[in-house]
């Protein structure tokens, strides 16, 4: 994969038959899906802030940034307010883990990321357990994180790992709805947009860390 930003924003990624789920199936969708998602996501602005489809603005998720205060918990909320996971924030170095938790509280534990940082470029892996049948999946998000420019893979890069999902900004203003503290989550059908989504949040909190 090349340097530039357009090689992230051309990688296909690969539909699933069968759903890649680590947080409920009801994330797993059976279209691809491009989401908008705002730099410094969790603000303390304690304004709301929503994520959305970048094509056709539909709700998705929400932030409520009043519940963002609490500096060791993020939580994501669905479109109707219920919380769908949250996330312990990692003490500051280059290597940290971020504990990933099923609704609001710490009772039922999904999975944990495991973030790297090397100048501009990040890593971030998990083994994430599928409530569907019970198998394992192993992710992996690689790129340039500062620029956000990356890519979400089934299994380990260097050994044929299938994206599944990409990072990028638009090279020009092809949604009605972006701006330019904003970049895009595409992510191919059958796969979990929560835990996609999850990844690409944990990150960004490190990397400003």
């Amino acid at each position: 994969m090349g340097s530039d930003q357009s090689s992230y924003e051309d990688v296909k990624v690969f539909p699933q038959t069968s759903p890649i789920c680590g947080i409920e199936p009801r994330f797993c969708l059976p279209n691809p899906i491009k989401l908008r998602l705002r730099e410094k996501i969790f603000s303390f602005s304690g304004d709301d802030f929503k994520i959305c489809d970048a094509d056709d603005g539909t709700l998705y998720f929400r932030c409520a940034g009043k519940t963002f205060s609490l500096k060791d918990k993020k939580t994501l909320l669905d479109v109707n307010g219920q919380p769908v996971l949250n996330m312990k924030q990692p003490l500051m170095s280059l290597s940290d883990k971020y504990k990933i938790y099923a609704g609001a509280n710490s009772d039922k534990e999904l999975f944990t990321f495991k973030t790297e940082r090397n100048y501009f470029k990040a890593k971030l892996a998990a083994f994430v357990k599928n409530p569907v049948n019970n198998s394992h999946h192993y992710l992996v998000l690689k790129g340039n994180w500062r620029d956000k420019k990356a890519v979400v893979f089934l299994g380990e890069p260097k050994q044929d790992g299938i994206p599944v999902a990409k990072v990028y900004r638009p090279l020009s203003g092809k949604s009605l709805f972006f701006g330019a503290d904003e970049y895009l989550i595409e992510i191919a059908p059958g796969v979990d947009i929560a835990l996609i989504l999850s990844m690409c949040i944990a990150l960004d909190e490190h990397q400003r860390d």
